[in-house]
């Protein structure tokens, strides 16, 4: 397709057009090529050969190239912009004609790519040379992922020793992007596994044990722009909704270090949650234990606070020895 809207637009007008789109419609980058790709082809389509199915059909020819032995569709776009990432492995800075070459694109999709990637900091150029390189976005990513694996190789291990110790389910869990997220949940065979959150998955922010952690240890201003982002959710009758009352609550999950979050997810569950906390008091994750009710309260307090601390102690000091 875009080798077509190559012959049929001069780059400077399909960026400007492309740009315009974007302001237009709210949509970003990558979906604003696509919809001007295909409204080329439409075009080119209709004034070539003077009908409109044959403009349908050039429109609709990626899907039914993707659909035609009922594999799941791709888009290609991403799969180019894939190989243009690929490309520099192992390699610095070069040339358009060189990853040209890598990628076997024509020069004009290359490029169109470039810019792309560009927009929003995977792929950076130098202003003398004109070559092009790996962005910052792309180390930050990177980062994340060795630091999440890191963070998941020293915390299962434990989680699995409460699990089995306890009979429980044990979770991971990071705040990002204003969410709650699951990285890893452990289970004991001979236990009850609570499936309220899959790894992967978020929760309300004002539910469960670990969410009201995370969320009390990040700064003021973030707790006014989650709650906001995210509104509390009456997951059941006990869940906190009054977000004056919650930032109360939350003031006193901060002050004494854990959360006991009973029926606010689940009629029935209760979960218990800690704070991952780096050498400088500073919120790296969260875990956490959930289980029935009469396995996680005895006369109204947590009954493994104690065990949880000491797997959060542990997991602290492998952590701090890995940053030190």
């Amino acid at each position: 397709m875009a080798t077509l809207v190559t012959h049929c637009l001069p780059y400077d007008l399909f960026y400007l057009l492309q740009t315009n789109i974007k302001r237009a419609l709210y949509v970003n980058t990558q979906s604003a090529c696509h919809l001007l790709t295909r409204l080329t082809i439409v075009a080119s389509a209709v004034r070539t050969s003077g009908g409109l199915s044959v403009a349908i059909q050039a429109g609709m020819k990626d899907q039914d190239d993707n659909d035609r032995d009922g594999s799941v569709p791709l888009v290609r776009s991403v799969q180019r912009a894939m190989a243009i990432l690929k490309c520099f492995e192992g390699h610095g800075l070069q040339t358009l004609a060189e990853i040209t070459k890598a990628t076997g694109l024509d020069k004009g999709t290359t490029r169109r790519l470039l810019m792309t990637l560009m927009t929003d900091g995977f792929i950076v150029q130098d202003p003398i040379t004109q070559r092009y390189g790996l962005g910052r976005a792309i180390r930050t990513l990177a980062a994340g992922v060795v630091v999440e694996f890191d963070l998941r190789s020293i915390v299962v291990p434990e989680l699995s020793e409460l699990a089995a110790e306890l009979q429980i389910t044990a979770f991971l869990s990071v705040y990002r992007d204003h969410q709650a997220v699951c990285l890893e949940r452990v289970h004991d065979m001979n236990g009850m596994e609570v499936r309220w959150w899959s790894v992967g998955g978020t929760l309300p922010l004002n539910c469960g044990g670990a969410p009201k952690v995370l969320l009390s240890w990040q700064s003021e201003a973030e707790i006014d722009h989650a709650l906001a982002h995210q509104p509390p959710s009456p997951m059941t009758p006990k869940s906190r909704l009054d977000i004056a009352g919650l930032k109360q609550y939350l003031a006193l999950v901060k002050q004494r270090g854990w959360d006991l979050a009973v029926d606010d997810v689940m009629v029935g569950l209760t979960a218990l949650a800690v704070p991952i906390l780096d050498a400088k008091g500073q919120l790296i994750c969260a875990i956490s234990i959930a289980g029935l009710t009469p396995q996680m309260v005895r006369r109204g307090k947590p009954a493994h606070l104690d065990r949880l601390k000491a797997a959060a102690h542990q997991i602290q000091t492998v952590l701090h020895a890995a940053q030190s």
